[in-house]
């Protein structure tokens, strides 16, 4: 099997915590995955390399935004663009995650703002557009679940030629896709309620003054997410077969 692209915007100790947890979710090892981290400049594929990857996965980052970022990370991210203009440009395989989705809805047209009224922390209610209902990512899901919601920045704006698949109530625009195999999540598919307790320890601002055992009391059982990730490991290989 060819690997599957993970790029990453993390430096703590949740960078390779994230890295076993997309591995655990689709259902592949760890060396299955060929990890650039972006923020450490890791050298990228150029865009004539895309076709070693069965899809590529844009991950999340609790220690940066794209509202406020400083001009060093803006620069390091920035070297992503002409690669994603050639995910875009082929609609090749792409699940963007939180940071992701914000990132990919920034450098196509969307906007993206700190809006405290918009902003998530906990389990939210995912609820699917009838687009989202007859999208092959959220087979088995229809219409709604629970997922891990915790962000600052939100999209406000799609980005062009994006269409809605997901809302919550307080966050609008949950996930979006452009062309067919190219899609966004701002909340967390990867995590589970235990990996919650690990990523609530090392940000316990997201608790607001509460332990983390009664943050996760008050959580929905967000364990259906997940399938979300086992969902487009089958996006992957369809279009792996058909290309």
């Amino acid at each position: 099997m060819k690997p599957i692209l993970l790029l990453q915007y993390r430096t703590d100790e949740s960078e390779t915590h994230e890295q076993h947890c997309i591995a655990k979710k689709l259902g592949v090892n760890l060396d299955q995955l060929d990890i650039r981290n972006v923020i450490r400049e890791q050298p990228l594929p150029s865009p004539q390399q895309l076709q070693n990857y069965l899809g590529v996965i844009s991950g999340a980052s609790g220690q940066f935004n794209v509202t406020d970022w400083p001009f060093a990370i803006q620069t390091a991210v920035e070297k992503t663009y002409p690669l994603m203009d050639e995910i875009i440009n082929q609609d090749f395989p792409f699940l963007a995650i939180c940071f992701g989705h914000q990132l990919l809805a920034k450098m196509y047209g969307g906007r993206v703002e700190r809006n405290p009224t918009r902003a998530e922390s906990g389990s939210t209610r995912i609820l699917l557009t009838s687009l989202g209902q007859r999208s092959p990512l959220y087979h088995s899901l229809i219409p709604s679940f629970y997922s891990c919601n915790g962000h600052k920045d939100s999209v406000m704006e799609l980005p062009s030629g994006a269409q809605l698949l997901a809302i919550s109530p307080t966050c609008y625009i949950q996930s979006y896709q452009i062309k067919n195999n190219i899609a966004t999540t701002q909340f967390h598919p990867e995590l589970d309620m235990d990996d919650v307790r690990f990523r609530l320890t090392l940000t316990p601002e997201y608790c607001f003054e509460k332990t983390v055992d009664e943050v996760l009391a008050e959580y929905k059982d967000i364990t259906k997410s997940g399938i979300i990730l086992q969902n487009f490991m089958k996006v992957m290989e369809k279009n792996e077969k058909e290309r």
